[in-house]
């Protein structure tokens, strides 16, 4: 098996997620739409609206394989509250949720920058994440930040491209960028639902990184349904070399 490009995930994949202070977001959200709106709702009623839009946001992602960006969740939620707000509100708003991530930035897993220098000089790397309310653009301008951007020679984020794991034409579409087959692809991950099983159905090795999140239980698959079983394994991506070498070697 010859490698020619590795593709990763972002989050708990290459960045470490923050925890989030939802409580006080929620208020900061809430005084907003209070603040442009002129009206005043029960914080339980509020709440349920929030609720909503992240039930919309889960059964998008979780069976139509898309992810909704901020503007639409923020739609859903507002029609919910039975309101709507001028344009130049509702930018700002948006705006503030996508631009959210940067008020307590994620950092880079630990060994992340190291093993990128290393492969990128016998690989061509790539990324291929789901967003949330955080567009690619944002996470793009992280890795900038970080230094990090300069070793991949594509993004794909599921916001630009309109689809998102495991959704096949994620990963077509990066391997295409960049000329790779397949076979010739392995992509690093995190969780099995997309990652692992997009990967795979492609024809591509996909490794489970567990190094932030181990996630274990196939929330998609029914009983009946076969499990689905990473190629490999890794805890630490001091790992992730030999592996590679074993693969090329031909080694299973």
């Amino acid at each position: 098996m010859t490698i020619k490009a590795i593709t990763f995930d972002f989050w708990a994949t290459l960045y470490q997620p923050k925890t989030v202070n939802y409580n006080q977001r929620l208020y900061q959200l809430k005084e907003a739409i209070e603040a442009y709106s002129g009206e005043t709702f029960d914080l339980a009623q509020f709440q349920a609206a929030v609720q909503t839009a992240r039930t919309t946001w889960s059964r998008a992602w979780e069976e139509e394989h898309r992810t909704i960006a901020a503007g639409e969740w923020l739609g859903v939620m507002l029609t919910q509250l039975g309101i709507s707000l001028a344009p130049p509100h509702l930018l700002e708003i948006k705006t503030r949720l996508e631009n959210s991530v940067l008020d307590d930035l994620p950092a880079p897993v630990a060994g992340v920058e190291t093993m990128l220098a290393g492969l990128a000089r016998d690989y061509r790397l790539a990324v291929i994440s789901d967003t949330g309310l955080t567009p690619g653009r944002i996470l793009h301008q992280i890795m900038k930040k970080d230094r990090l951007d300069g070793y991949f020679a594509h993004f794909t984020f599921s916001d630009e491209v309109g689809y998102s794991k495991p959704n096949v034409r994620a990963f077509l579409a990066t391997l295409k960028a960049l000329a790779a087959k397949p076979h010739e692809a392995v992509h690093i991950g995190d969780l099995l639902r997309t990652d692992i099983d997009g990967a795979q159905k492609v024809g591509m090795r996909a490794v489970q990184y567990i190094g932030v999140n181990y996630d274990q239980a196939d929330s998609s698959s029914k009983p009946a349904q076969t499990p689905i079983i990473p190629d490999a394994i890794i805890k630490d991506y001091a790992e992730l070399p030999l592996l590679l070498k074993q693969w090329q070697g031909g080694s299973s």
